[in-house]
């Protein structure tokens, strides 16, 4: 059964190739940023995190193989024991560091690629093609590894998030949706609403069940939900077996400074600590500000006291971008909107897909456990 935290995205550097006008990292071609050594790394953040229970590394940036220390990073955190996950703008993967990473990690290797449209709506947020991101996928699929497709969702896609949706599903690859956030950008602008989650962007959730890693509001009975993980509310803080909803309190992230926060999404704005002046074990399990998030009756307003407080959790992000409050009910959660018929068969659409993606994640899937 998986731990709390068993996940880390790990912001390894801020250099990039790319200049994405609302890259939530500051990262340009342009910017050069001194990295953290190897060893402090090592250190501080990888033998932690092992000993606490955190058993992925999300390897991200930036462009995380424009390290000169990349694949020793990588090779290190695989002989501790880490299942490894690359986050890529895709620029980097090429035949020559295709052969260098399996002969480093073998299988243990999972690319995540970016993508928010594959037609125009696709270059308002990304400096790259998304006809380049198709090439690299039959790459990677011809070299036999295992891929992820991220879609970073806001109202510059919400029209042809569907559509987007539906050619990922076609091809087979499990994603996450992204909800853009103006991390480190002043596009408030682009951020969705509850309007548009209602009408245009949670219809194309429900439909795809490789999409059930992570989103919001998910409308799973905790019930239903314990008869595959055997963990409820009163036996876990947050569900983990498979994470669903919320994924705060199942993993962490940790930008290139070292600061830590409960979403990769909320770094540089909000931290529990900072993992080169503090203890890792300090700041997950000690922290004022992780150990009331992980409780999820400290959340205020509807998602306070939802049925779905268990296995939703409401969008963190959404609440603190919004109301600058981490604890706050998500603004773009539209429960209250429905008819109690109309969420019983939400329910019911939302029980169908689980079940298919914890079969998924169970049997030959992307995010297998222990």
């Amino acid at each position: 059964m998986n731990s709390l935290f068993h996940t880390l995205y790990f912001e390894a550097t801020r250099n990039c190739n790319l200049n994405c006008k609302c890259c939530s990292t500051k990262s340009n071609v342009k910017q050069k940023y001194v990295d953290v050594p190897t060893k402090l790394i090592v250190e501080r953040v990888f033998e932690p995190a092992w000993n606490l229970g955190t058993r992925m590394i999300d390897f991200s940036g930036g462009e995380f193989l424009l390290r000169k220390d990349a694949f020793e990073l990588l090779k290190i955190a695989n002989d501790i024991g880490f299942k490894i996950s690359i986050v890529s703008n895709g620029t980097t993967i090429n035949q020559k560091n295709i052969d260098k990473l399996k002969s480093i990690l073998n299988d243990n290797i999972l690319i995540s690629l970016g993508i928010n449209s594959f037609d125009y709506d696709n270059v308002e947020t990304r400096d790259f093609d998304a006809e380049k991101t198709l090439k690299i996928i039959e790459l990677l699929e011809k070299n036999g590894i295992t891929i992820n497709m991220c879609v970073t969702v806001g109202k510059f896609n919400a029209d042809s998030f569907n559509k987007t949706l539906k050619n990922i599903d076609d091809l087979k690859l499990p994603y996450n949706r992204i909800p853009f956030t103006p991390r480190n950008t002043p596009c408030h602008s682009l951020m969705f609403d509850k309007e548009t989650m209602k009408n245009k962007i949670y219809p194309a959730l429900l439909e795809y069940f490789r999409g059930y890693v992570s989103y919001v509001p998910f409308f799973l009975n905790e019930d239903d939900y314990k008869k595959h993980s055997n963990q409820d509310s009163l036996t876990s803080k947050v569900p983990t077996n498979p994470s669903v909803g919320c994924w705060v309190g199942s993993f962490y992230g940790i930008n290139p400074e070292g600061e830590v926060a409960p979403c990769p999404l909320l770094l540089d704005n909000i931290s529990g600590g900072n993992v080169y002046k503090q203890n890792l074990k300090e700041i997950l399990f000690e922290s004022e500000l992780f150990v009331k998030i992980v409780n999820r009756n400290n959340l205020k307003g509807k998602c306070g006291s939802c049925k779905y407080n268990f296995t939703c959790g409401g969008c963190r992000v959404m609440a603190f971008y919004q109301s600058n409050d981490i604890f706050a009910e998500d603004p773009t959660c539209f429960i209250d909107e429905l008819s109690d018929e109309e969420l019983i068969e939400l329910e019911k659409k939302t029980y169908k897909n689980f079940r298919n993606y914890y079969r998924m994640t169970n049997f030959g899937g992307v995010f297998k456990k222990e």
